[in-house]
């Protein structure tokens, strides 16, 4: 019998053949030549839009053909096969293809003034009731785990220290905004929201419209946020959602210069939603970077995995192998050197780390989670972890412990992950300065699962990590 991963990665074959076999549309220049405004779902659905928006979706999930940009299959493929996910251009990419599907929305409606409504989580947490409706005639439903997303959000992404834009820099807004509330979500809401297949739930375009506003949000909120240049190589090239549909990265620097549209709220969001706060267990949800984490979960009974070369530039300095995650908060504690240790802490302070067995120099450290794998009860979300690297004080006492919280890890993560076929690997960047021991003479470290629940969540196995260490590489990023 497949497994349920054998399972994507033959739907993912197939599907690529569709996806590149598909026709092109015919762009020129960006039609769209009116400013327009995506309105927030509470307003948007008593405006006449409203039923065009109902009747699109109805005749693309009607199409059976996948090759044709018409169907609602066309759109997930563009998804399954072309998203990028923990790299660069993750908002831009996913700007542009908001752009299509709302133009080809407004094609098969026949209505020219329909814009793509956002789901504002922030104001109200509860998914709209017209997605809740089980109804056969609604084409909004599909069956979710969950229909409250209190659980994932945050307000670390605006926070004021958060000033710069593009991954791989201190402080980046793009990998911040990505790690939560995005991902957080796709995981809590569930089934398949929580897999590449996300597009066939209809939420997923109000939350991605959402997320693209808090990007806009971020950049107008100015206090030294800022964004790269217009001029920086960073928008050179195109980006790529089939073989024949393209757009240039530099159309989607902003919303109005080249694409035509705005939100009728522009502003970061400065309190969560006060009729839905997260219950108590569950406050570590809102943890930013450098919170500590007391106490420490309990270590479970993992093998430490030793310190190794784990590639041409990578150099595993401790970890934990035959990691098993269920409902439960755990930690995975291994042994460091302190010579290794040194080498972390001249990394943090800006210099290059050298260490025994290895006559490279590291610029960086991460956590890596190799080698991941859902059961069957984790396959469908409905809950996620929160990632945390502890270390220590020099004396072994909680009171200069450092906790550094370092992202998510649920369903949706691994899925994207592994969706290309192949072991499926997460790493986590240490960003400098957040680990300020500067000995750490009792050798041990731990990285923490914090379990985050949604209203409802599986019990028992739900993800398998072949082995969770702490690396260092000799590449140059710094979140």
């Amino acid at each position: 019998m497949m497994t349920n991963q054998e399972m994507m990665r033959r739907r993912f074959l197939r599907d690529s053949v569709i996806a590149l076999a598909a026709p092109a549309i015919p762009m020129g220049a960006w039609a769209q030549t009116v400013l327009q405004k995506r309105q927030e779902w509470q307003s948007f659905k008593v405006t006449p839009q409203y039923g065009s928006l109902l009747t699109a979706i109805r005749r693309m999930k009607a199409n059976t053909n996948a090759a044709d940009p018409n169907s609602w299959a066309y759109w997930t493929n563009i998804h399954l096969n072309r998203c990028p996910h923990g790299v660069a251009y993750f908002y831009a990419w996913h700007r542009g293809y908001l752009c299509y599907f709302e133009r080809q929305l407004r094609i098969v409606s026949g209505d020219s003034k329909l814009v793509l409504p956002y789901w504002d989580y922030y104001s109200n947490a509860t998914l709209p009731a017209e997605f809740t409706n089980a109804s056969s005639t609604n084409p909004l439903y599909v069956p979710r785990v969950n229909t409250n997303v209190r659980q994932a959000l945050t307000l670390a992404p605006f926070a004021a220290t958060v000033t710069n834009f593009q991954r791989g820099l201190y402080n980046a807004f793009e990998p911040s905004l990505e790690g939560a509330p995005h991902n957080p979500v796709h995981d809590i809401i569930g089934n398949v929201m929580a897999t590449m297949n996300s597009p066939n739930d209809p939420i997923f375009w109000l939350h991605h419209a959402n997320v693209d506003r808090l990007w806009v949000a971020w950049v107008a909120a100015g206090g030294g946020r800022k964004m790269p240049a217009t001029t920086n190589s960073y928008w050179l090239g195109s980006h790529t959602y089939t073989s024949t549909l393209t757009m240039q990265r530099s159309s989607t620097y902003d919303t109005r210069t080249n694409l035509q549209y705005y939100y009728q709220n522009e502003f970061m969001p400065t309190t969560m939603p006060v009729a839905q706060l997260p219950r108590g267990e569950v406050h570590q949800v809102q943890a930013h970077g450098n919170e500590r984490l007391l106490p420490i979960p309990p270590a479970g009974p993992f093998k430490p995995g030793g310190r190794k070369p784990t590639g041409d530039t990578t150099f595993s300095i401790g970890g934990a192998l035959a990691v098993g995650l269920d409902q439960r908060s755990v930690s995975a504690q291994f042994p460091v050197l302190p010579e290794d240790w040194a080498a972390v802490q001249e990394i943090m302070r800006g210099n290059p780390g050298t260490v025994r067995g290895s006559a490279r120099k590291y610029r960086s450290v991460q956590v890596v989670l190799d080698n991941l794998e859902l059961t069957d009860e984790g396959m469908n979300g409905g809950y996620f972890y929160q990632v945390y690297l502890n270390t220590p004080s020099a004396d072994g006492t909680a009171n200069g412990q450092t906790s550094v919280l370092l992202g998510t890890l649920g369903a949706f993560q691994i899925n994207g992950a592994s969706h290309h076929g192949g072991p499926a690997r997460l790493s986590y960047t240490v960003a400098r300065g957040l680990v300020r021991n500067q000995d750490l003479r009792v050798g041990i470290a731990s990285i923490s699962f914090i379990r985050v629940d949604g209203d409802n969540s599986p019990r028992g196995a739900t993800i398998g990590i072949g082995e969770a260490r702490l690396e260092l590489s000799t590449e140059e990023k710094d979140s």
